[in-house]
């Protein structure tokens, strides 16, 4: 069955990831598109065509709707439903893989963020963790134990692209805007939660992390989810 995992990681929130076995013709006889989002597949090629499809498929899924809510992009390509102010959602893939999440806020008016993101485990992620960890960050993973650090820079990937997600406006230095605290990470139930935040000057913003990592027989799939409130006060020194 394609749909591998369905949580409620947050309270009013639901977080799937779909294993893509299907071709696009399986997407296109149950997903009807707007001539927006015709437009935008149509220069989509290979398995990021596939992967857009199951992505907006899964989020479908998991609105739980008989009919599927338009689905809208940003100035900033950020996905959002037009017509339903109180939903709010975050899409990822990796390698044949889609997560979506789908967050739903009792006050429209209220200022709420998330975002998610998933990885394939990939043996680059040691040599480029430098362009997106912050000096702190880097020594933290480096004093953990040399068997865990692989998927803590996984992890922190993950965790930094939902952040960058949800707040949904470029020109963010992942190193040094985006910033992730240390946290326990049970390498048993292999799941665990943090907090993050966005320190830009004159802006900041917090950010409550949810992380996991799922075995699969192509290898390991890390993903975070994120909520955000914004701060009282600083959760890092600067």
């Amino acid at each position: 069955m394609p749909l591998i995992k369905s949580v409620h990681p947050f309270e009013h929130c639901r977080f799937g990831l779909w294993q893509i076995s299907e071709d696009e013709s399986y997407f296109e006889s149950k997903l009807p598109l707007s001539d927006v989002e015709k437009s935008e597949l149509a220069p989509i090629k290979g398995i990021r065509r596939l992967e857009w499809w199951a992505a907006r498929w899964l989020l479908h899924l998991i609105t739980g709707e008989k009919q599927r809510l338009p689905l809208a992009k940003d100035a900033f390509s950020k996905p959002f439903f037009p017509n339903q102010n109180h939903l709010l959602c975050s899409l990822s893939h990796s390698q044949g893989m889609v997560g979506a999440m789908l967050l739903e806020i009792p006050n429209s008016d209220e200022a709420i963020q998330c975002g998610c993101d998933i990885q394939m485990e990939t043996s680059k992620m040691p040599r480029i963790a430098p362009r997106f960890l912050h000096l702190t960050e880097q020594e933290w993973v480096q004093q953990q134990n040399a068997s865990e650090q692989p998927d803590l820079l996984h992890l922190l990937w993950t965790a930094k692209e939902s952040v960058y997600k949800a707040h949904g406006i470029k020109l963010l230095d992942f190193s040094d805007h985006i910033r992730v605290s240390q946290f326990e990470w049970n390498a048993d139930s292999m799941s665990g939660s943090s907090k993050g935040a966005i320190l830009k000057p004159g802006f900041e913003q917090e950010f409550t992390l949810f992380h996991e990592k799922l075995p699969l027989e192509n290898g390991a799939l890390f993903w975070t989810v994120c909520i955000n409130r914004h701060l009282l006060t600083p959760l890092f020194q600067h």
